[in-house]
């Protein structure tokens, strides 16, 4: 079973998922898997290349909402799909995320593409802490 699940009924047009984990660190990596699969099949994808992220906010849905954006970025602009990913979420002063993911270069010929995500978006957006652990709802144009 994966730490996400997409979800019907809630836009007609876009993509809709939960992710749940039972830290801050499961929650991130499962939302963006959420992410990575959607966008392409990744057992057609090799981690060949590792590109970090390193983000920092007061607000910890903000936090998210601007990693799973990351992951669109490095689609848009530099042309990379994904296999896996390694969060580690840390709270001090702020919250502060680093992130390993790797992936190569979009192939057509290699990879079975799937949904072209364009935005993360604040439409039904939340991030909550639950007794079992953290649980996120996310809603992404297509």
């Amino acid at each position: 079973m994966h730490g996400y699940h997409f979800l019907e009924g809630i836009t007609i047009a876009d993509l809709a998922f939960e992710a749940t984990g039972k830290d801050l660190n499961d929650l991130f990596t499962n939302a963006a898997m959420a992410m990575l699969t959607s966008q392409a099949d990744v057992k057609t994808v090799t981690a060949k290349i590792t590109k970090k992220v390193v983000l920092e906010n007061e607000d910890v849905s903000q936090l998210l909402f601007d990693f799973l954006s990351e992951i669109i970025y490095f689609k848009d602009a530099e042309q990379f799909v994904f296999k896996t990913v390694k969060v580690a979420v840390t709270k001090n002063a702020v919250y502060k995320l680093v992130a390993d993911l790797k992936g190569e270069k979009i192939d057509q010929k290699k990879h079975k593409l799937g949904n072209d995500l364009k935005a993360v978006t604040y439409h039904e957006f939340k991030v909550e802490q639950t007794p079992k652990g953290w649980r996120c709802q996310v809603v992404v144009d297509i």
